[in-house]
């Protein structure tokens, strides 16, 4: 695919429930760009043809409203194939320009590596997910080398999805994304601002997405905050197989948790002279942010809960995990958080 912005192109990589809503998002824009879907496994294609070739999606207020249009790719042993495609065709390497991600951050570093070769640094990955630190796990492992790594924008989303089926979503609270450009390493100094600017002005032009850009050091609070109320939430829920409403019960650890992640959050270099970050990650306030989140999700189960469940590897170690890591390197303790890292992958395994 030519990096021309006269046709642009955008791939989604992970249809859980926000890689639907975000693709079925992208067709609202007005001239809208071209989607490829990318389908990991053959069986989302069996789901999407039972959709009449479409993303369904139901709204707050029970209409159901479909796209079609998609291209789609598959994913099979030997790499990413066109749909259709006959037993001759080759995989794919033509260069991907625009990758939306909203795998699981667990699976984030093998879901890139078979589209690697198809990303360069005049491509933009938009990190869409839970969680935090998937952006060093990608560079250590898939691109050590920052002059020819791609572009990133880090997401976060407060939309209310949940997924019926394969590409058949339910739009169950409407809310927010928002996204900023992650700056480039001094190493690679060449200019962002064409490759990326596509997704950043486009986005916000879906009246469904409701998507904003922001300057990097805002949307990163953006994505800590949220992280902060998760490794709350998330771990504590999980351990105990509890409702959110179980959290009412645990102030004084919540007050701990929440004293570790201030004073993390208050040591990051990357926001060191930032105005406003020293009252908006107070523990008071981030007590109070919580506290609201918690009475309207009083009655949810939240997602770590049931990986727990059905035995799968959950997110702790880009929620926690997180805390733990950033705040070595600031020389933060963060016991509460290492405690509940340790337990919840006990459980785990």
């Amino acid at each position: 695919m030519p990096h021309s912005e006269s046709s642009p192109r955008i791939h989604v990589l992970g249809l859980g429930s926000i890689g639907t809503f975000t693709a079925h998002g992208l067709s609202e824009i007005p001239s809208k760009p071209s989607v490829t879907l990318l389908l990991h496994r053959e069986s989302l294609l069996g789901g999407y043809q039972e959709n009449g070739n479409q993303i369904l999606l139901t709204t707050r207020e029970g209409s159901q409203i479909g796209h079609s249009g998609y291209d789609l790719e598959v994913y099979r042993e030997r790499g990413w194939y066109p749909v259709p495609s006959s037993p001759s065709s080759e995989a794919l390497t033509s260069n991907i320009s625009h990758l939306i991600i909203s795998v699981k951050a667990t699976q984030t570093v093998a879901a890139l590596k078979p589209l690697k070769h198809r990303l360069d640094a005049r491509s933009t990955i938009l990190f869409l997910q839970n969680g935090s630190g998937m952006i060093d796990e990608v560079n250590e492992t898939l691109f050590p080398n920052p002059q020819t790594r791609p572009n990133y924008i880090i997401g976060v989303i407060s939309h209310g999805v949940t997924l019926n089926r394969p590409l058949n979503v339910t739009h169950t609270g409407f809310a927010a994304m928002s996204f900023g450009l992650v700056p480039r390493s001094q190493e690679a100094p060449h200019s962002q601002e064409s490759s990326c600017s596509y997704l950043l002005d486009h986005l916000p032009l879906s009246p469904r997405l409701n998507a904003t850009s922001y300057p990097y050091t805002e949307v990163l609070q953006i994505q800590l905050e949220k992280l902060a109320v998760n490794a709350f939430c998330n771990p504590l829920c999980a351990l105990n197989d509890a409702k959110n409403g179980f959290l009412f019960t645990i102030p004084d650890t919540r007050r701990e948790i929440l004293t570790e992640i201030s004073n993390v959050v208050l040591a990051l270099p990357e926001l060191r002279g930032v105005a406003g970050v020293k009252e908006r990650f107070a523990v008071d306030r981030l007590e109070a942010t919580v506290n609201a989140i918690l009475i309207k999700t009083a009655e949810t189960t939240c997602s770590m809960v049931w990986d727990l469940r059905a035995g799968r590897e959950t997110e702790v170690r880009f929620i926690n995990g997180y805390w733990v890591r950033r705040g070595r390197e600031v020389g933060v303790r963060t016991p509460v958080n290492e405690y509940l890292v340790e337990e919840v992958t006990k459980k785990e395994s």
